[in-house]
This record gives C-alpha cells, sequence and structure tokens, in this order.
C-alpha cells in the first residue's frame, strides 16, 4: 500500500513538473517575426540592419599580397535584448507557414564584439597561402518543432555568453534579430 502512495505521488509531482515547462506563448503576430520566451512570457528581440564590410590587408593594397575578409556588421557593441545564460533558451518565430524545413529558413550566427560593432566573418582570402573561405557560414545548430498554425518553436542549447543574430525567412536579408547572452 505504501509503495502505491509514495507511486502516485511521484507520477503526480512529474505530470506538475511537466506542466509547468509547457510553453503556452501565443505566436508572434506577424510573419518573419521572433521572440524569446522566458517564464512564458515572449520577449521582443533586438532588429538590426546589418551591412557588408570588405577590407583588405596593408600588405595587400601595397604589394598585391596579403589577406582580404569580408564581414557582417552591426553598429552598437551590444544588443538591448539581454538573455541570461541557461541550459535551453527558447524561441518562436513566425514563417507564415511551418511546412519548410527549418534549417532551411533558419540561421543563427555568433558575432565578435568591437568597442563599436558586432562583426561575423563571411569571406577571407589570402593570394600567399591560397586558402580561400567564401560563403562558409559556422551556423548554431538548434532544435525546432512545429508551433501552432505557422510557427516553429525554435531551443538552443549551452549558449556561452556573447553576441548571437537569428536571419530568418528563404529571402537574402541583412536584418538580424540580435540578443546578448550574459553570465
Amino acid at each position: 500500500m505504501k509503495k502505491q502512495i509514495i507511486f502516485t505521488i511521484i507520477c503526480l509531482t512529474l505530470t506538475l513538473f511537466t506542466k509547468a515547462q509547457e510553453i503556452t506563448v501565443p505566436e508572434p503576430e506577424f510573419e518573419g517575426e521572433i521572440i524569446f520566451v522566458l517564464n512564458n512570457k515572449a520577449v521582443e528581440l533586438d532588429a538590426t540592419t546589418t551591412f557588408m564590410k570588405k577590407g583588405q590587408s596593408v600588405g595587400r593594397m601595397m604589394t598585391g599580397i596579403g589577406k582580404s575578409k569580408a564581414r557582417l556588421v552591426a553598429k552598437g557593441s551590444t544588443s538591448t535584448a539581454k538573455i541570461e545564460q541557461r541550459d535551453k533558451l527558447y524561441f518562436i518565430y513566425n514563417n507564415g507557414s511551418n511546412a519548410v524545413k527549418p534549417t532551411k529558413i533558419i540561421q543563427l550566427l555568433k558575432f565578435k564584439q568591437t568597442n563599436k560593432t558586432r562583426e561575423y566573418l563571411v569571406s577571407s582570402a589570402s593570394n600567399v597561402s591560397g586558402q580561400t573561405e567564401t560563403g562558409v557560414l559556422d551556423l548554431i545548430k538548434f532544435k525546432a518543432k512545429k508551433y501552432g498554425d505557422s510557427s516553429y518553436l525554435i531551443s538552443v542549447s549551452n549558449l556561452s555568453p556573447g553576441e548571437y543574430a537569428f536571419f530568418l525567412g528563404s529571402v537574402e536579408t541583412y536584418e538580424g534579430s540580435f540578443f546578448t547572452v550574459t553570465e
């Protein structure tokens, strides 16, 4: 009898714990919008337009020998959307339809902070060594599943502190949804 009571209590506790972690935030109102979910509430990310910056080393400019790089740049050294570091972060993205494979339309990148900007190296080339890296993005892995009628629930695990941005949709865009993970 005692074992049965203990088993029932454990089952009820697990059921309550599972229900407490269930996400019930409404889908973002507009297509192309993404939100962060914190304590079952929607938190907006920092929509920032980025631009492409290309540059060459001094050696390349003077002698034609050296490196050239292209970076995706966002103004400001940090995002206004701050997220405390956790084992798992949840986001909801409204794509207008959730029939497309999420990895085809959602990209998550980690940016490097400088004093005035956030930058992501898109390509680099060296005519000395012959090494070229073009269009190879170091995408951060995530899991996504259908959420509601037209959205995806995105979960990202173990992000280290730093600057991050989602680039969303099937059309190439320079607008990123930025957030900062803090300790």
